[in-house]
C-alpha cells in the first residue's frame, strides 16, 4: 500500500504535462476529466487501485484490496443497435484482517445509454458476478446476475449522477447463502481546473436478505495529466463507514491510477 501510495504521489509531482496541455479545445479539457472519474466511462481506460482499511469493527487487525478494473466502450453497430458502456472489475488480492490474502470474485456491468439532453445520459443494463475467489473467505461462492442502471449529468465543470446494480444469486455452492444485494453509487466530480479535481464516490450497500447495509462517506482530490502522450489520471480519497451491520471497516483511504485512451476508437 505504501508503495501504491508513493507511486501516486511521484506521479502528481512530475514534470508531466496536465491533460488539458495537448487537447484541442475547452470542453474537451472538461469531458477527459469527466470520463476520468465516472464509474462506467465512455473511453477506454485501465484503472488500478489499492484500498486500505486500517482498523475494522468486529474483527481484529487491518485489511487492504488491490483491484484491477477496465472499462470498455462499445459504439453502435449492427449487432448493437446502441452504444454499450461496459465496466470489469477484478479484485485481484484481497488481504482481511488476521492476513489471508486471495483473489475475489469477478464483476461484470453492461450498460446500453440513450442520450437525454445536451447534458445528461443514461443507461440500463445486466450486472454479473461470477465465483471466482481462491478461498470462501474472499468471495460469495455464487454465480449472480441482476439489473444495473445509470444516469449522469455533466454540466460545464460538474458531473453527477448514480450507478445501481442489484445483483441477485442463481447458482453456485449449496452450502454459501444465496445473495440478493444492492449497491449504490453515487457520484459527483468538480473541476478545479489545470486537471485538477475533488470528487465523492461513496459504495452503499444493502442486503436485502437480512436487512444489513453499509453507508460510507468519502472525500477525494485527484489530478488528470499527461506523462508523454498517455493520458492519466490519479487520485487519493478517503473514507469512512458512517453506518454499518456486521464487521466491516471503520475507515480507510483509496489510492487510484489509471491509464486513459480517449482516441482508441478513432479509425476503427
Amino acid at each position: 500500500m505504501l508503495i501504491f501510495g508513493a507511486l501516486i504521489g511521484a506521479l502528481i509531482c512530475s514534470g508531466g504535462a496536465r491533460a488539458d496541455d495537448g487537447l484541442p479545445g475547452a470542453q474537451a479539457k472538461l469531458d477527459l476529466v469527466k470520463q476520468a472519474n465516472a464509474p462506467i466511462s465512455s473511453i477506454l481506460q485501465f484503472r488500478l487501485q489499492d484500498t486500505y482499511q486500517p482498523q475494522f469493527t468486529g474483527l481484529d487487525g487491518q485489511g487492504n484490496a488491490v483491484t484491477l478494473a477496465m472499462t470498455m466502450p462499445f459504439p453502435k453497430y449492427r449487432l448493437l443497435p446502441l452504444p454499450q458502456l461496459s465496466l470489469l472489475t477484478i479484485p485481484a488480492a484481497i488481504t482481511l484482517p488476521g492476513g489471508l490474502t486471495g483473489f475475489g470474485d469477478l464483476r461484470l456491468v453492461d450498460v446500453a445509454v440513450f442520450q437525454a439532453g445536451d447534458s445528461a445520459v443514461w443507461g440500463v443494463g445486466p450486472t454479473f458476478v461470477f465465483p471466482t475467489a481462491s478461498s470462501r473467505e474472499t468471495g460469495q461462492g455464487k454465480w449472480q446476475a441482476g439489473p444495473a442502471a445509470v444516469v449522469a449529468f455533466y454540466p460545464g465543470r460538474w458531473l453527477a449522477g448514480v450507478l445501481v446494480q442489484n445483483p441477485i444469486s442463481f447458482a453456485g455452492d449449496s452450502g454459501r447463502k444465496e445473495v440478493n444485494a444492492m449497491v449504490l453509487q453515487p457520484f459527483v466530480t468538480y473541476q478545479l481546473g489545470n486537471g485538477w479535481f475533488v470528487r465523492s464516490q461513496p459504495q452503499m450497500l444493502f442486503n436485502w436478505k437480512n436487512g444489513n447495509k453499509q453507508l460510507p462517506l468519502d472525500l477525494g482530490a485527484g489530478l488528470v495529466f499527461r506523462i508523454g502522450r498517455q493520458n492519466v489520471s490519479c487520485f487519493v480519497e478517503p473514507f469512512w463507514n458512517i453506518t454499518h451491520d456486521g464487521p466491516a471497516p471503520k475507515y480507510g483511504i483509496l489510492f487510484s491510477v489509471s491509464l486513459l485512451y480517449p482516441d482508441f476508437w478513432q479509425g476503427r
